[in-house]
């Protein structure tokens, strides 16, 4: 049975992981798929490890141990060193996006939360003037009251959605990232 481009040992857990590329170029880029030849996922090397990451948390105290398994003629004195060196790097690239991104969304909620902070004050404001109009039945005074109330309120929530929820994703992210960017990375020689 031909060996699949990346492939994580069973036995990984959170805190160490096997990783078996068919080429270094896996770690980073996506195979090829090609189920004829073993080849059943797209899912580069650092995708594999970051999805195990999420499926069983890492204390932050830890430090991820990555032994990535390569054919021998892949493995020269200094791969080591740049392997580690380029992971740290696209994790310090990617922990910068997240940042980024998190910046963005501050931004977008702080503008949120004023638009639909206003728009609740005005609803609020129309619902109270709404009992000094007499010309109306009290039912329909009640509705348009009500109304108004609800729609303050349901315009908050988007504003509140982003204050409160959206910005866990990224942080999560980022400390999976951290844990990629300290790994301890070793080589082994897999296959010929």
């Amino acid at each position: 049975m031909p060996i699949p481009p990346v492939q994580l040992s069973p036995a990984s857990d959170c805190r160490s992981m096997d990783l078996t590329l068919r080429d270094l170029d896996h770690l980073f880029r996506q195979p090829e798929l090609d189920p004829l030849n073993g080849s059943f996922s797209t899912q580069s090397g650092v995708e594999a490890v970051l999805q195990r990451l999420k499926r069983a948390r890492l204390p932050k105290s830890h430090q991820l141990r990555l032994s990535i398994q390569l054919p021998a003629d892949q493995i020269s004195t200094d791969t080591r060193a740049q392997v580690a060196s380029a992971l740290a790097a696209y994790a310090a690239t990617r922990i910068a996006e997240e940042q980024e991104s998190l910046h963005f969304l501050g931004r977008e909620t702080r503008q949120s939360l004023r638009m639909g902070g206003l728009f609740l004050i005005a609803c609020l404001t129309l619902a109270a003037l709404v009992d000094y109009l007499n010309a109306l039945p009290s039912f329909v005074q009640t509705l348009l009251r009500e109304s108004l109330v609800i729609a303050g309120w349901v315009g908050l929530w988007h504003p509140l959605d982003l204050l409160l929820y959206a910005w866990w994703p990224s942080r999560y992210r980022i400390s999976l990232l951290k844990h990629l960017e300290t790994a301890d990375v070793q080589l082994k020689p897999a296959y010929p």
